[in-house]
C-alpha cells in the first residue's frame, strides 16, 4: 500500500518527464513481483521501448523465503530492484529524520507513525513527504555507506535502494527540486 501511494503520487510529479510509472497487480512477495515484472517487460518489449524495469519490495522481518531467488531471477533478466529493509516505511521516514537503528517492520511503521504526520496503517500523504524526497535521498545514500559493501540485503537493516531508484529517476529527465545534478 506504501510504496502504491508513493509511487502514485512520483507518477503525478513525473507529468511531462519521459519516465513512465506503473504499480503492479500483485503486492508483497518479491519472487511474485519480479516474475509479474519479466512478463510486463516481455510485453512492452514487443511495442514500446523502454530502458529499466524496477520492482520495489521489502525484505521484512523475518525476510521473505523467496527473496535471494527473487534478487536471482531479477538480476538474470535485466530487472531493477529497489530494496528496503525492513520496510518500504523506512523510506519514508528518511524523508524527515535520520534512522539508524535495526528495526522490525512494526517498529519501523510506528517509527513513521511518530515521525510523518499523516502516517497511520500503511497510507500517508504523498504531500507531506513530496518536498523532502531530496533530504531522503542523502540519508539513503549514507545510511547505505555504512553497511558492508555487497554484503546480502537481509544484512542490511536499516537500508533503502530506493536512492537508487530516485536517482535513475533523475538521470532519465526528472528534475528532482534539491538533489544534485538538478535544478531547484
Amino acid at each position: 500500500m506504501t510504496e502504491s501511494l508513493y509511487v502514485n503520487g512520483l507518477r503525478k510529479l513525473l507529468r511531462g518527464c519521459p519516465v513512465h510509472i506503473e504499480t503492479g497487480r500483485k503486492n508483497g512477495e518479491p519472487l511474485n513481483l519480479v516474475r509479474s515484472a519479466i512478463k510486463r517487460a516481455r510485453q512492452i518489449s514487443r511495442g514500446d521501448s523502454y530502458d529499466e524495469v524496477w520492482c520495489l519490495f521489502d525484505v521484512e522481518t523475518p525476510p521473505h523465503s523467496g527473496l535471494a531467488a527473487a534478487l536471482e531471477l531479477a538480476d538474470k533478466n535485466g530487472i531493477r530492484c529497489a530494496i528496503s529493509n525492513p520496510c518500504f516505511e523506512l523510506w519514508l521516514v528518511l524523508h524527515v529524520v535520520d534512522c539508524h537503528r535495526h528495526m522490525t517492520s512494526r517498529r519501523m511503521e510506528d517509527l513513521a507513525e511518530k515521525e510523518i504526520v499523516s502516517y497511520a496503517g500503511k497510507k500517508f500523504s504523498f504531500e507531506e513527504v513530496r518536498p523532502h524526497i531530496a533530504q531522503a535521498w542523502e540519508r539513503a545514500r549514507r545510511l547505505e555507506a555504512k553497511h558492508a559493501p555487497g554484503s546480502p540485503v537481509q544484512l542490511r537493516n536499516p537500508s533503502t535502494t530506493m536512492w537508487a531508484f530516485i536517482e535513475s529517476l533523475r538521470d532519465n529527465g526528472w528534475a528532482v527540486p534539491g538533489l544534485s545534478g538538478t535544478s531547484d
